[in-house]
């Protein structure tokens, strides 16, 4: 099975995060193009992506597809195969909300894409709970 990448961008791309799928084996989280998790996938995570990917895999590839940017509130979203020289999906999406298309099947696996990536994020959260203050800065030289 194809290696498969979801990813989502705010509109200048600073907030890129992608999750990629290799093989249905590993699961990888990127940010800004850094690998920030990395795991294997679980039997649950298998059962419910395995025949998703493999539906999207026997489609035809588009010929070309134009960009979507996200609006200012917005984000662009796109879903692809590693070996391929687009990528099968390209649209805009609202912050917060999953990406949907045309009522395609790759609109559930756009969906359960999304929502394991919001998930391995969501289990890094806490890396920012502890700010640092100027004046704690201070008290402690």
């Amino acid at each position: 099975m194809k290696t498969v990448m979801y990813e989502r961008s705010g509109r200048t791309n600073t907030g890129a995060q992608a999750v990629r799928v290799e093989g249905m084996r590993r699961l990888r989280v990127l940010e800004q193009g850094e690998t920030v998790v990395e795991r294997e996938l679980t039997e649950e995570e298998i059962e419910r992506l395995g025949p998703l990917v493999e539906e999207a895999e026997r489609r035809p590839a588009p010929a070309a597809l134009e960009p979507a940017a996200g609006g200012p509130r917005g984000m662009a979203v796109s879903l692809a195969f590693e070996d391929e020289e687009t990528p099968r999906v390209r649209l805009a999406a609202h912050a917060g909300q999953a990406a949907v298309g045309d009522g395609t099947p790759y609109d559930e696996l756009l969906k359960e894409l999304d929502e394991l990536l919001t998930e391995e994020l969501h289990e890094r959260a806490p890396r920012h709970a502890h700010a640092v203050l100027p004046h704690e800065l201070r008290q402690e030289e």
